[in-house]
């Protein structure tokens, strides 16, 4: 019996485990240089790819002013490891809007590396969590860690970062009084943070 035929005739379906057939992981980190200063580390790994991009970026401009990359294994590790000057091109560009197109022109395409692109979208959404990070860093320990209320913290951030404005359904400036009504409290995963050995300016830290 063809498949057309079963699909149509409606056979069972019977439920078991599937083991997959490929898995990637990514992950990208945010470290403390000193000051203004900030590493955003990014790297991706399956069964062929061990491809890592890190930069190295000034807050808030978002200004990157160092970066490299480094394919530690993948279809043709030394060759694809050629494409390495290309995200140097990135030194002098700030993540805004138009940043994601024209950095993955520089990094992937034909005389690039699409895994090294990818990690670079992952930096630049990464680059934006320091505007959050720094925002409710920077309020007092009472206010950091009273009750939620989705309402005010949702009129602070498009206040205090203008830059998410309009970005997305739930900061579209039309949506705080539906964020005021029926937003539910904000729940903070638990996360074990990695560290790193990491040359840092004399008094580390966020700044």
């Amino acid at each position: 019996m063809g498949l057309w035929l079963r699909l149509n005739l409606g056979m069972p379906k019977i439920e078991r485990e599937v083991e997959s057939i490929y898995h990637r992981t990514k992950q990208v980190d945010i470290y403390p240089l000193g000051g203004d200063r900030f590493l955003i580390s990014a790297f991706l790994q399956d069964e062929i790819h061990d491809v890592r991009a890190e930069v190295e970026i000034v807050h808030p401009s978002l200004e990157i002013v160092a970066a490299r990359s480094e394919i530690r294994n993948g279809p043709f590790t030394n060759i694809c490891n050629m494409t390495h000057p290309n995200i140097e091109k990135l030194v002098g560009m700030r993540v805004e809007a138009g940043f994601t197109g024209l950095a993955r022109k520089r990094v992937g395409g034909r005389g690039g590396c699409h895994r090294v692109s990818e990690l670079v979208v992952e930096i630049a959404q990464a680059s934006y969590q320091l505007h959050f990070v720094r925002h409710f860093s920077e309020m007092p320990k009472e206010v950091r860690e009273a009750e939620d209320n989705p309402g005010e913290r949702h009129e602070s951030v498009l206040a205090s970062i203008p830059g998410m404005r309009n970005t997305c359904f739930s900061y579209d400036e039309d949506r705080t009084e539906l964020i005021a009504s029926r937003a539910k409290k904000l729940r903070m995963r638990e996360q074990v943070m990695p560290m790193r050995i990491l040359n840092v300016d004399e008094g580390g830290g966020a700044g």
